[in-house]
């Protein structure tokens, strides 16, 4: 994995807020990663995206190895520095991601156990990882449901603007696609970019669901 410098001059592949280390996704991370995909409080605006298998989590994983090796960022395993209400110290507290998609832009988002929830880390976590995805010449693009308006928030809270919002024509109620994750093209989508979007490039971004 190359040795990134993150917008601040330090390595992008490891951050630190007041609450909060980020530090390149590994296969160290596998069996804790998968207990917050696998958990199903994590998915009730999706539920057919829960990791069933392990497999699933480690293709997360192996992406992000990818798309570091790729572009120099990708998920990073977001840790408490110090024991948080429900969190012991180095506690993993979810996964924030800025993988490079093939289309040309960051896929920008975040997963975090239930433990963390209603304490502000997912805008700590998120503000952190996003000054490093604008750092790149990549756009930075944002996907969530429309039924989720938690994390529109958190989307909003930290400087990304909305650029679309609709439906699109896939299969219902998000079920799985031959790649084995859930189709979201037929629900109520939001997206999020950090710059204006060409119409062939927002064109992709919501084909991808």
């Amino acid at each position: 994995m190359p040795a990134t410098l993150s917008a601040h001059g330090s390595s992008a592949e490891r951050l630190t807020t007041p609450r909060l280390s980020l530090a390149a996704l590994s296969a160290a991370d596998l069996a804790e990663v998968h207990d917050i995909y696998a958990d199903p409080r994590t998915w009730l605006h999706l539920p057919a995206g829960r990791h069933t298998e392990l497999r699933q989590s480690a293709l997360l994983v192996s992406d992000s190895e990818r798309s570091w090796a790729r572009s120099g960022l990708g998920r990073w395993a977001v840790r408490a520095r110090t024991a948080l209400p429900g969190l012991p110290s180095g506690a993993l507290v979810g996964v924030v991601s800025a993988t490079l998609l093939d289309c040309g832009v960051r896929n920008f988002g975040y997963r975090l156990t239930p433990a963390a929830w209603g304490i502000g880390l997912a805008t700590e976590a998120a503000t952190a990882a996003l000054a490093e995805a604008r750092s790149s010449r990549f756009p930075v693009t944002a996907r969530a449901l429309a039924g989720n308006p938690a994390s529109v928030r958190v989307l909003e809270r930290i400087g990304l603007t909305r650029v679309w919002m609709g439906h699109g024509g896939g299969t219902p109620a998000g079920v799985p696609t031959g790649n084995g994750r859930p189709d979201t093209t037929a629900l109520q989508r939001v997206i999020f970019a950090d710059r204006p979007l060409a119409p062939d490039l927002l064109a992709a971004v919501i084909r991808l669901g």
